[in-house]
């Protein structure tokens, strides 16, 4: 369903339309407001469409640095699943296989 919310963002207000929970696009807007008000502090003469931009690729670097780190985590809890499945996989069918003579 879809709802719409009003959120702030560096002191503008965007009224946005969402299909997930309002909850979470307020977390998310906060999560920004925040980010551009720390990078203004740093440079307080950048205007704000260019701090948003700055904002963005600060983020947009973050996500990137942590997709890059993280596969190797990933995979491994993958591996772990497979290997539990398998494992629950081997047990049934041996327990089919038994059962079955």
């Amino acid at each position: 369903m879809d709802s719409r919310t009003t959120v702030e963002i560096f002191g503008r207000r965007y009224e946005l339309r969402t299909t997930g929970a309002s909850e979470r696009l307020n977390e998310l807007a906060k999560f920004v407001d925040q980010r551009m008000r720390q990078l203004s502090e740093v440079s307080p003469k950048v205007d704000t469409a260019k701090l948003a931009v700055l904002t963005a690729l600060n983020i947009a670097d973050e996500l990137f640095t942590e997709l890059e780190t993280e596969p190797g985590l990933r995979t491994e809890r993958v591996r772990q699943r497979v290997s539990g499945l398998v494992a629950k996989l081997d047990e049934v069918l041996t327990t089919s296989c038994t059962g079955a003579s």
